[in-house]
């Protein structure tokens, strides 16, 4: 699989804790969903989904979360921004 980093993509990021959804604008207007996970570690987490610019953009998402203290579990590249439909 190709990666085009300088390409709009649908990146997911999961981090331990509780992001305030008032932070969806700091966090490049990306969906928060939060859920609790079973077993041992972490009981709480956030799943930011959403479209990001490029690269840059990225690194910005993951420096705000780090800034404040958000351990990340996992960063996944989803795909590029979906193509437009034609209007029928």
């Amino acid at each position: 699989m190709s990666y085009p980093f300088d390409d709009p993509g649908i990146y997911a990021i999961q981090v331990i804790g509780e992001v305030d959804e008032s932070w969806a604008d700091r966090l490049g207007g990306m969906t928060l969903m939060r859920s609790e996970t079973k077993g041992e570690g972490p009981k709480k987490v956030t799943v930011l989904i959403g479209l990001v610019e490029d690269q840059a953009a990225l690194v910005g998402v993951l420096d705000t979360l780090y800034q404040n203290r958000y351990p990340i579990v996992y960063l996944k590249y989803l795909g590029p921004k979906p193509e437009k439909s034609p209007v029928q």
